[in-house]
């Protein structure tokens, strides 16, 4: 894997633990968004509006990941598993996201996310991260 594709993942990565803020830094003029809640597309503005206030995935695992490249344009697709302190399931949902190399700066052009159901997946013996009781806010 060449340093532009592990920067990618790695910014791929950290849009599920970042959100709103990674989505302001990160996310293109003009992009759009296919996401379960709120549903529908959803062009910048209601995408970072969308993710106000939002819980944070706590842990993500990524699999089946995929890589296309045409020019200044990447696609990652990919399947994901990932935690938020709220849900006793993980998510499961197939990802794409599309970026453009602006200038050196990879901006995100669309993200699409699917739930499924996924209980016999190469991931179905994953477990829920150890959580942090401090971090929780526990006694």
């Amino acid at each position: 894997m060449d340093s532009k594709t592990e920067e990618l993942w790695s910014q791929e990565k950290q849009h599920w633990f970042d959100g709103a803020s990674f989505y302001e830094r990160e996310l293109a003029p003009g992009a759009a968004m296919v996401i379960p809640y709120p549903a529908g597309l959803q062009d910048r503005a209601d995408a970072l509006e969308g993710l106000k206030p939002a819980r944070q995935w706590e842990a993500i695992e990524l699999y089946d990941q995929n890589v296309t490249r045409k020019g200044d344009t990447v696609l990652l697709s990919y399947r994901v598993v990932a935690w938020r302190d709220c849900c006793s399931a993980p998510l499961r949902a197939r990802c794409a996201s599309t970026y453009l190399d602006d200038d050196g700066r990879w901006l995100r052009l669309s993200h699409e996310r699917e739930p499924i159901q996924d209980p016999a997946s190469k991931v179905a013996i994953l477990r829920r991260p150890d959580r942090n009781a401090a971090r929780l806010g526990a006694a």
